[in-house]
This record gives structure tokens, C-alpha cells and sequence, in this order.
């Protein structure tokens, strides 16, 4: 969630301008990656938008799958993560 500083005006009858700044918060998802995405069975080198509160890694596990995942996975073994746009592009 991301907050902006939003500036009103107002013109009162006498000329006179009032100037008020107000919060606005506005619900957004925080983390965007692209991953290329790759299983044994449908995806082909897919490019998936991932998107969300929590922040993600690209992937390629030993076995060739590809995608996006939390940060928590890429401790796992088999499991080799990147942290920028695309970055698992032609891995094994």
C-alpha cells in the first residue's frame, strides 16, 4: 500500500483560496518480477507477471521448472533463484 499527498482548491465567494492537503491511501501490490515460467507437462518458456504483498524470486529447480517463488523457497535444495525481471532466461 503506497500513500500520496493529493492538493485541493477551493474558491470561497470572497476570492479567497483555501488550500487543504489530505492522505490518500491507495491499495497497490507492492512486488512485481517477470519470470519465465517452465514445467515438464504445459508451460514452455511462459513470461509470467508476478505480483504481490510479499516479495518473490525468479526460479529453476535441477529438474528444469521454471517460475516465480517466495524468497523462503530458494533456501530449498535443487532450488536456484535471481532477483531481477527475466533473469532465469535460458537457465537449466
Amino acid at each position: 500500500m503506497f500513500c500520496i499527498l493529493l492538493l485541493f482548491q477551493a474558491y470561497l465567494k470572497e476570492k479567497k483560496v483555501v488550500i487543504t492537503l489530505t492522505d490518500t491511501c491507495i491499495a497497490a501490490e507492492d512486488f512485481l518480477i517477470e519470470c519465465y515460467g517452465e514445467d515438464y507437462f504445459m508451460v514452455n518458456n511462459l513470461l509470467m507477471q508476478c505480483r504481490g504483498k510479499v516479495q518473490q524470486a525468479c526460479y529453476t529447480r535441477s529438474n528444469g521448472e521454471k517460475g516465480c517463488t517466495r524468497l523462503e523457497n530458494c533456501s530449498r535444495a535443487g532450488w536456484r533463484c535471481c532477483y531481477t525481471d527475466r533473469c532465469n532466461a535460458g537457465t537449466s
